[in-house]
């Protein structure tokens, strides 16, 4: 098991969110923590999780407000192990499709 944090600005929310990110790459089960989201909710598993060696992970979550559905795409840094990647949202009203950068530290 890894665990990740960061900040970012998730397509749809309204400010840059701290998160939290759980790997386990042996069962390709992934979680997103994220304390700040408003709803009550703070917790988000990992769907269709697909995972390349132990250096690359996609999967979508479901439910984080107020896109819902986000997919992420992350690569571990090859010097110190950290997470970079992209999260992309679902496309607004004049079809334009939301992403944010995303920088997750390795912490264990």
């Amino acid at each position: 098991m890894e665990t990740f944090r960061g900040r970012a600005h998730l397509p749809g929310a309204d400010k840059e969110w701290g998160m939290e990110l759980e790997l386990d790459w042996n069962k390709k089960e992934v979680s997103v923590r994220i304390p700040e989201a408003p709803g009550g909710v703070t917790t988000w598993p990992g769907l269709l999780v697909q995972t390349f060696d132990s250096y690359e992970i996609a999967f979508r979550t479901k439910g984080i407000p107020p896109l819902l559905t986000h997919w992420w795409h992350l690569v571990r840094m090859e010097d110190n192990g950290d997470f970079w990647g992209m999260v992309l949202g679902l496309p607004n009203v004049g079809g334009e499709w939301r992403t944010c950068v995303v920088a997750l530290r390795r912490i264990v």
